[in-house]
């Protein structure tokens, strides 16, 4: 059975990339996980691994061809389905390839918990405040939102502002730049304007929703500051004593486990949201998964040097 090669979600902003290079050729075999070709766009170049192991059947994106977020690029398959691999659909639209900030802000309270967990923190009973980051309403100009950047990154620091309120600004030009412990990068404006307003200052931090300034036309004015958001109960345990699970979040798109390189916290201790807690690693990247909550560490799952 053919496999077909798309193109990933490379960055919030990011909706099409342009092949650079093939790294094999129709007819080439190529194992699972084995880079197929490089892809350059405006914020990242980087490598797409083949998601099955076989022969390269087609290639439908030729070099210095563009492609949106979703296409297919090509097509690994047996051998013997050479010739088979026509094209069956089009491709996803790019809209749906690139969820809005909101949706990408609510995620982690929707997803169902894994039954493969890392271990279990027991949440503290002080509330959580919700991240608000309400849209502005008609004619009061666009939101510039931190989007997600990266499965366990939270917030980032505005690290410099490269416009001043009331300079304009161009759709997807680069608008502010921001820090984490994974990553700098630069948030691009959603839309063509005036920067009305800045509602998070150079060395301020922000949580991944957060609203750090206000896109408009000239002489419109900002939306007023979002009321805090109520606070929100901490995510309920699933029993007496349970806890929260921690989970392996995905961290690649051909990722599909990781060995636990150390625990940073020993069953009894304190632990604060966010705080790191087990330093996994891959064979792609080596990373720090956070505590979802603040509490104590209940329960060790998976011990260090075991696959997850």
């Amino acid at each position: 059975m053919s496999t077909e090669v798309t193109l990933p979600a490379l960055g919030e902003s990011v909706t099409e990339g342009t092949v650079s290079r093939w790294l094999k050729a129709v007819g080439d075999r190529v194992e699972a996980d084995e880079p197929l070709l490089e892809v350059s766009t405006d914020k990242v170049d980087t490598e797409i691994p083949s998601p099955a192991a076989g022969v390269l059947l087609e290639i439908r994106v030729n070099e210095d061809e563009v492609a949106e977020v979703g296409a297919v690029l090509g097509v690994v398959g047996e051998e013997s389905e050479a010739g088979q691999s026509a094209p069956q659909a089009a491709a996803p639209a790019p809209e749906a390839a690139a969820p809005a900030p909101e949706s990408i802000a609510q995620a982690p309270a929707q997803e169902a918990p894994s039954t493969e967990t890392p271990g279990a923190v027991e949440p503290d009973t002080q509330p959580v405040a919700a991240p608000a980051a309400p849209a502005a309403s008609g004619g009061q100009g666009t939101e510039v939102t931190l989007p997600a950047l990266g499965e366990s990154v939270t917030e980032g620091t505005v690290a410099r502002w490269l416009k001043a309120v009331g300079d304009t600004v161009e759709a997807d030009e680069p608008l502010l730049e921001v820090s984490t412990d994974k990553v700098d990068t630069e948030i691009p404006s959603p839309t063509s304007g005036v920067l009305l307003e800045i509602r998070v200052n150079e060395d301020e931090v922000a949580q991944v929703g957060a609203v750090l300034g206000v896109v408009g036309q000239p002489g419109a004015q900002a939306a007023e500051a979002p009321q805090a958001a109520a606070p929100a109960p901490a995510p309920a345990a699933s029993g007496p004593a349970q806890g929260v699970e921690v989970t392996l979040p995905a961290l690649g798109e051909s990722v599909t486990e990781g060995t636990i390189s150390r625990w940073l916290k020993a069953v009894g201790d304190q632990v604060a949201a966010d705080e790191p807690l087990v330093e996994v690693s891959t064979d792609k990247v080596d990373t720090e998964i956070p505590a979802p909550v603040a509490g104590t560490l209940l329960e060790i799952r998976v011990n260090e040097d075991d696959t997850a």
